[in-house]
């Protein structure tokens, strides 16, 4: 397999909706300090960070692999 990568298949995922990743990060912005520690630490877009958290912006991936998540879809 190329760059020795193993493939996982049949492993556990945990599924959060867009709220419960909203907690994950106001709780990761609470253990840094501030949004802004967030920004600069890893790199995202501050004011972006604020709208997600405020329900006016989709999560990016950026945020996602700031909290060690992935995006992925699901069909109902």
């Amino acid at each position: 397999m190329a760059g020795g990568r193993k493939l996982s298949t049949g492993g556990r995922a945990l599924i959060f909706n867009d709220d419960e990743v909203a907690a994950l990060l106001q709780a990761a912005i609470e253990s840094e300090g501030s949004q802004s520690t967030i920004a600069r630490r890893y790199g995202v877009n501050r004011s972006y960070m604020n709208r997600f958290l405020n329900g006016k912006a989709s999560l990016s991936p950026k945020i996602a692999r700031v909290l060690g998540l992935r995006q992925v879809y699901v069909a109902d």
